[in-house]
């Protein structure tokens, strides 16, 4: 996360756990990131293939 061990031992629990939570939901997602269809087709013309 970037803490240094200074800064993690002068967290609260709740502090760095709130922390953790925060750093998970910017680094980690639930959507499907793979591309559809037109997109596929796009490219496909665009490399010439």
């Amino acid at each position: 996360m970037g803490f240094i061990p200074q800064d993690v031992g002068r967290m609260s629990v709740w502090k760095y756990l709130a922390a953790l939570d925060g750093y998970i939901a910017a680094n980690s997602t639930d959507e499907d990131k793979s591309l559809t269809e037109s997109e596929k087709d796009e490219l496909a013309e665009w490399l010439g293939i």
